[in-house]
């Protein structure tokens, strides 16, 4: 009589563990978003579909058209105070030299309205993705505005 009793006790544990961790997985973000605002959990959500950050590059999908990005591209870079430019827009390539890293930046078209935007660095042939990731981050949080 006493194991089915224990047996009961322990699924009822279990049961109250499932809803502690749906609770806490579950429900905390949304109570979060409802204390702190749902800007943090919007930010990027609209310009960017996500990124990905591979060896030496920075690369995601942005919302924009070709000429906006380029553009703004451009003036990020000229803002940087390159050392050395070399654009050719017709390839939708931009390369530069930021603080002693090679940057370069590749645009392609996916759709007239989505761009595929990657950004790479590297200083003495080593790969630097954190420059590139800042880079990146740069361009995208810019065209949010």
């Amino acid at each position: 009589m006493q194991k089915i009793f224990r047996l009961k006790s322990a699924n009822h544990r279990e049961k109250g563990m499932i809803l502690k961790i749906f609770v806490v997985c579950g429900l905390l973000p949304i109570i979060l978003s409802h204390i702190c605002g749902c800007v943090p959990l919007l930010v990027g959500a609209g310009v960017a579909t996500g990124y990905t950050l591979s060896n030496d590059a920075a690369t995601g999908n942005v919302e924009s058209e070709y000429r906006i990005l380029w553009d703004l591209c451009m003036d990020k870079l000229e803002e940087m105070q390159v050392e050395n430019l070399t654009v050719n827009e017709s390839k939708g390539l931009l390369k530069a030299k930021i603080s002693g890293n090679s940057v370069t930046i590749k645009i392609n078209t996916i759709n007239p309205k989505t761009q595929k935007l990657k950004v790479s660095a590297r200083k003495y042939l080593l790969p630097k993705p954190q420059f590139a990731q800042r880079i990146f981050i740069k361009i995208v949080e810019e065209l949010k505005w």
